[in-house]
């Protein structure tokens, strides 16, 4: 009995394999639209993990963009406090310069 089990088992997985079972069922002749609903299947999931890709390279992009702000907002600070004169005369000192404030304005030459 057991014998009896395993063969039919295995027969109706052999027919399920060869597509034999389109044919017992009489579907064989909507075999074209079965095909055309598994392409539109793939279709899909390809499209959505197409999608799903560029949904994510927005994202890290988004994240770069505001790290990239936050560096541009602290140099543009390091730069407004390097724009004070004292700060100027400060760096000057420090690096041993003589350079100073001039006493008396330039002098422009006229034509």
């Amino acid at each position: 009995m057991s014998e009896g089990k395993e063969s039919k088992i295995s027969r109706i997985i052999r027919t399920i394999g060869r597509g034999e079972v389109l044919f017992t069922l009489k579907c064989d002749k909507f075999f074209p639209h079965i095909l055309y609903g598994f392409f539109l299947i793939f279709l899909v999931l390809l499209l959505n993990l197409m999608i799903e890709k560029t949904l994510v390279e927005v994202e890290e992009n988004r994240q770069e963009l505001y790290d990239l702000k936050v560096s541009l907002t602290h140099k543009s600070t390091e730069l407004i406090g390097l724009e004070k004169l004292s700060s100027v005369q400060e760096l000057l000192e420090k690096s041993g310069s003589d350079l100073t404030i001039p006493d008396e304005p330039a002098v422009y030459i006229k034509e």
